[in-house]
């Protein structure tokens, strides 16, 4: 399928309320510095993009995330959930990143996340399903990336993975099942 094909398909996906599913490669791995993959359309609106993340190591410092171009910085990112090197996976809210519940993870367990963003509010929640648990609301109505603020449109989903303080980065997580479907915003 070529681009064009892709667009008019995500496009007729998108206005049906349908899912699309398959932005990225099936169990790609974050690693230092950013990896970005086209999203099937332009989204303006409100939508969910769900996906499995598996920490691939204890203590990393990588996340997944939206940003509307290809990011060079973490500033370039406007909505992101990561596992983060104290062990427990957070959320960006704003300028700084938090969670509403602490809640732990473990190299080689994979977590459903479900990120629900509101485009025109400049808005998200995060939903993670860790394995053999219920859901868990990690972070509800948060803000966008301070810097990011402004942004009228995300195109790409980012894996990203940083070095920590004084040590070389300690491992990637791996992403898959992306699927992505608009959802009505009340």
């Amino acid at each position: 399928m070529n681009l064009t094909q892709k667009i008019l398909c995500a496009l007729a996906l998108s206005a049906a309320g349908a899912a699309w599913a398959d932005p990225i490669p099936d169990g790609q791995e974050s690693a230092p510095g950013f990896q970005s993959f086209d999203l099937p359309a332009e989204q303006t609106g409100a939508f969910e993009m769900s996906f499995e993340a598996t920490p691939l190591a204890d203590k990393i410092d990588v996340f997944t995330g939206v940003a509307a171009v290809a990011p060079k910085v973490a500033n370039d990112v406007a909505a992101m959930v990561r596992f983060n090197e104290s062990g427990t996976i957070d959320v960006r809210d704003g300028g700084f990143f938090r969670a509403d519940q602490t809640l732990n993870y473990s190299a080689g367990k994979t977590y459903r996340m479900r990120m629900v963003v509101d485009l025109p509010k400049k808005t998200y929640s995060v939903f993670v399903t860790p394995p053999g648990q219920p859901e868990v609301t990690l972070a509800k109505n948060y803000a966008f990336r301070s810097q990011q603020s402004s942004v009228q449109v995300l195109r790409k989903i980012v894996l990203a993975g940083f070095n920590q303080k004084n040590s070389p980065f300690r491992g990637p997580h791996r992403v898959n099942g992306v699927s992505l479907k608009p959802v009505a915003t009340p």
